[in-house]
């Protein structure tokens, strides 16, 4: 009896240490998305269990979060969004100002979070199609004056902008630093050399299992070696 009480114990134990070892706090800063003001008093909320923490005069937060947990994020006067949590690194989240206008740059695009990057690729891919395919009248429809206004044209311009960025993220989430380290000798100034020389294309990643990634990996360190 002793021997099953000792056992059902050390699996209590056993449950309760993985489950804080996968539990962790993420810690972020929130900020307005032109400006990069610290936002005070914005509510992070984790829809998963639904704890909610609020950000401090600096803007800054720490919420208990799994991976894949989803964080909502609201502010008086802003535009909610949301993030996805897959690592435990320190995140800057910026979010818009209601009814505020975005001016596209490389720096504002690199600050949205995904969800923002997302629904701004919506509009702007919508803003700049120039064709329309309608049931009631017929065939596809070509619009001149969004083919050659100063708007329709910004719009394709911010679109490709706003999907190389989303590209660039999603390679970036997988050919990672901790994933080249399980699988190669590399640190320091040869890590970021090997991730510069031999970062896979978006079209590689998306169609790529884990496995297939690592192969590629291991092969390209040899290659990495034999350059030197």
């Amino acid at each position: 009896m002793k021997i099953i009480q000792t056992i059902l114990s050390c699996l209590v134990l056993s449950l309760i240490g993985r489950q804080l070892v996968a539990q962790e706090k993420t810690q972020g800063i929130i900020m307005e998305l032109v400006s990069g003001e610290k936002i005070e008093g914005a509510q992070i909320q984790n829809l998963r269990n639904m704890v909610e923490v609020q950000t401090n005069k600096d803007g800054s937060f720490a919420i208990e979060t799994n991976i894949n947990d989803l964080l909502l994020i609201k502010a008086s006067g802003y535009e909610q969004d949301t993030v996805f949590i897959y690592d435990t690194s320190l995140r800057r989240i910026y979010l818009n100002r209601i009814n505020n206008p975005i001016e596209l740059t490389e720096v504002i695009v690199e600050r949205m979070t995904d969800s923002r990057l997302a629904a701004e690729i919506q509009r702007e891919k919508i803003a700049g199609k120039y064709s329309d395919v309608s049931q009631q009248r017929g065939g596809i429809r070509i619009s001149p004056s969004r083919i050659f206004s100063k708007e329709g044209k910004q719009a394709r311009s911010n679109y490709k902008l706003l999907v190389a960025e989303q590209e660039k993220r999603a390679v970036d989430r997988k050919f990672t630093e901790r994933l080249i380290k399980e699988l190669t000798p590399l640190e320091g100034a040869d890590l970021a050399l090997f991730k510069e020389q031999f970062r896979p294309s978006y079209k590689f990643v998306h169609n790529s299992s884990e496995e297939t990634l690592k192969v590629y990996i291991m092969d390209s360190y040899k290659k990495f070696n034999e350059k030197k």
